[in-house]
């Protein structure tokens, strides 16, 4: 891959200091390692620092949750070990995820096996895949929607990017049938279409007034705009203090969307 000259903005990581600090940017420079610890954290319960927020929000006693972009399972792996689950609605259009997520929890996770968006429509998504020895390893979890996205995001995250490529797919995009959901807690995290779930989601959002854990991208300021409507401001989760302070930065990976009753 060419270097790119234009500035990134880079995001924080997701462990904030110390020895797993390190782990991260060595796990993070080459593609092979980062494939192999994905599927070892898979097992551990691991999930993002800043995401362990939801366990001191003010949420009704048995959650409801959508888990979009489920991926490989790891954020709702996170909900079921540390917040009372009723039920966990996990959309994810991949194959390969799909049969990971049927054996989360069968009693409590509700699979939605499709991408959702605003608009039925199929769209090109792009992947990275890593090539060596005649073997293919798709990083599914980086797949983005803008191809020049996922090219800073590799910039960023990865010193060895020899025998590194980028995939194109088709990607059919549907609309919820219903929006007859009963839901307390929302995570999305699509990579670069987070704006378009929540455009989808508004009736939903408007009815339900959950929390919601969404990751940043160039597009957060209009998913601020739009919930600010309905009493929701943005914020970061501070880990080590353990408190929530209003932030509109994109320079952390997720920003948490809450109302005041979330807080009280």
């Amino acid at each position: 891959m060419k270097k790119n000259k234009k500035k990134n903005w880079s995001r924080a990581s997701v462990t904030n200091s110390g020895i797993l600090y390190i782990l991260e940017k060595i796990i993070r420079s080459h593609p092979l390692l980062y494939f192999l610890i994905r599927k070892i954290i898979r097992f551990t319960g691991i999930f993002e620092e800043d995401a362990k927020g939801v366990k001191i929000l003010n949420l009704p006693k048995k959650l409801n949750i959508f888990d979009i972009g489920a991926s490989d399972g790891i954020a709702s792996k996170f909900f079921l070990n540390n917040l009372n689950v009723n039920k966990i609605y996990c959309f994810e259009p991949d194959k390969n995820y799909i049969k990971i997520l049927k054996n989360l929890n069968k009693k409590k996770v509700i699979l939605k096996p499709f991408a959702l968006g605003d608009k039925n429509q199929n769209i090109f998504v792009y992947y990275p895949e890593y090539r060596i020895f005649g073997k293919k390893f798709k990083l599914v979890t980086l797949c983005y929607y803008n191809k020049l996205e996922l090219k800073k995001k590799l910039l960023l995250d990865f010193k060895f990017r020899d025998n590194l490529f980028i995939v194109k797919e088709k990607l059919k995009i549907k609309k919820l049938k219903t929006k007859n959901f009963k839901v307390d807690l929302i995570k999305i995290d699509v990579n670069g279409y987070e704006y378009n779930v929540v455009k989808e989601l508004i009736h939903i959002i408007k009815k339900n007034k959950p929390a919601l854990l969404i990751e940043t991208n160039k597009d957060t300021y209009k998913i601020r705009n739009i919930l600010k409507k309905y009493a929701y401001n943005q914020y970061i989760y501070l880990n080590k203090r353990k408190v929530f302070k209003r932030s509109k930065s994109r320079s952390i990976l997720n920003a948490y969307f809450l109302q005041d009753k979330h807080l009280n």
